[in-house]
């Protein structure tokens, strides 16, 4: 991060770091549209099935992350400190927490969507997709919370793009 001393640098840092991170937050919730869009095309059941699988994974995915993004402040505030050298801990300790949320929402995941699926009352075919559905966003957990946390470091060091 550069000091700046006018509105205009100000504002123009700002802006710098704003766009990408809008386009990152934006393209991140066009995921579930565009499955949902493209489920539609397929058949009704398709479409309630990825429906109902994406309002089960939104809100975990979104409070989960929530936490990942904590490193952005802690990396800013260890940066603003002048402890430069206590930033890779940090980093890795965030690292650490997103493999051991992943495997948490795998396993848990796996005892609970059934239940939850099977509480809903849907039709077989609709559970059934739903089910397929979230055991493959399964695949791309540890991956997306890794980058999370990379994310939010790079937001941290004001070097987004």
């Amino acid at each position: 991060m550069r000091e700046t001393n006018s509105i205009r640098a100000k504002l123009t840092l700002f802006l710098t770091i704003l766009i990408p991170i809008l386009i990152t937050q934006a393209g991140l919730s066009l995921i579930t549209f565009l499955d949902t869009v493209m489920s539609g095309k397929v058949s009704a059941e398709d479409l309630a099935g990825v429906a109902i699988g994406s309002s089960i994974w939104t809100p975990v995915y979104t409070g989960l992350a929530g936490i990942l993004m904590a490193v952005t402040p802690i990396v800013a505030q260890l940066m603003g400190a002048g402890h430069k050298e206590d930033v890779p801990r940090a980093v890795f300790q965030a690292i650490y927490l997103s493999f051991l949320l992943s495997i948490a929402v795998i396993v848990i995941g796996t005892i609970s969507v059934p239940y939850i699926l099977g509480g809903l009352g849907l039709e077989h075919s609709v559970e059934d997709i739903a089910r397929h559905f979230l055991s493959f966003l399964a695949f791309g957990i540890l991956p997306l919370f890794g980058y999370s946390v990379l994310r939010s470091f790079i937001d941290a060091l004001g070097k987004t793009r």
